[in-house]
């Protein structure tokens, strides 16, 4: 792919690693520091250099991707915002689904893969981005004999 990727909600580095080699460059970020410090210990054990993380909740990296905040946390870390070329949007938000910004953000991708551990939240989100339609999806059974379920979504815009 000749665009990036950009994650929220990247955990432990579960999605970032594997789809780093399909991305020119991937920025992921993750609210929990301890998290944030597993993924980059993967990183770089499997000697992945074009993925920078960092420690901001989705709000925020909605808010440095749009430019109205900025943060010194990414500037301590050397990490642009700018110079990436951001084409496709992954997100894994926990059981109560995208907040309102990262929903709004989500509206601007053409490209928008979403992971979800809440089947019904996810129909509401999606009832939310009328622009996009789903081209792709599947289902996984990580909870046996539980009502949960794991759901994958690659959406488009229209």
């Amino acid at each position: 792919n000749k665009h990036d990727l950009i994650e929220l909600y990247c955990g432990n580095g579960n999605f970032t690693l594997p789809l780093s080699v399909l991305f020119r460059r991937v920025f992921a970020t993750e609210l929990d520091r301890y998290s944030v410090r597993a993924a980059q210990d993967c990183l770089m054990q499997a000697r992945i250099h074009n993925v920078e993380i960092a420690a901001l909740s989705a709000a925020e990296a909605t808010q440095a991707l749009c430019g109205d905040r900025e943060f010194k946390r990414l500037e301590q870390q050397g990490i642009d915002i700018e110079a990436f070329d951001f084409g496709t949007l992954l997100v894994d938000p926990p059981r109560a689904g995208l907040d309102e910004q990262s929903l709004s953000l989500a509206q601007q991708f053409d490209e928008v893969l979403y992971v979800s551990c809440n089947p019904a939240k996810l129909l509401i989100d999606l009832e939310q981005m009328p622009e996009h339609k789903v081209v792709a999806a599947a289902m996984f059974d990580q909870f046996p004999w539980t009502q949960h379920a794991e759901v994958a979504v690659r959406l488009v815009r229209r």
